[in-house]
């Protein structure tokens, strides 16, 4: 059985691109062997992720990803039963490019970044959004 698990958090200081590269990295060598795929925002000491794959799988690693001392405040946003991953192509996805997360931030109906305020719609969608921008820019 394949889940999505889509969660937020705090950060307990502001990561630099070093701190974000590093957990992209550990990431995607991690998920590959586990048959888990997602993306990741990191912005204005947030942090929003998908994770999917295997029930037991997504289950495990989310609880090692809560007790990451370099976050609070882990709240799960949804989780829910797939038929196919929106990630398949990522370990783990990730866009850094703050202009076009703004653009696709204000097509949501969104000013800024601010994963509490988004509902459950709302986070997937703009993970999606993601997902799709780096799809395109990796074409």
């Amino acid at each position: 059985m394949l889940v999505r698990l889509t969660y937020f958090s705090r950060a307990l200081r502001a990561m630099s691109l070093a701190d974000i590269r590093d957990i992209l990295q550990t990431a995607r060598r991690n998920n590959a062997d586990r048959g888990v795929c997602g993306m990741l925002s990191y912005a204005s000491d947030w942090f929003l992720q998908a994770l999917e794959g295997p029930r037991e799988v997504v289950n495990d690693l989310f609880l090692e990803i809560a007790d990451d001392p370099r976050h609070q405040d882990v709240i799960i946003v949804s989780y829910e039963v797939i038929a196919e991953p929106l990630f398949a192509d990522w370990q783990m996805g990730y866009v850094s490019d703050a202009g076009e997360v703004a653009r696709l931030l204000a097509e949501l109906g969104l000013q800024h970044f601010d994963p509490p305020a988004m509902s459950p719609a709302q986070a997937l969608a703009f993970l999606r959004a993601l997902g799709e921008l780096e799809h395109s820019a990796a074409a």
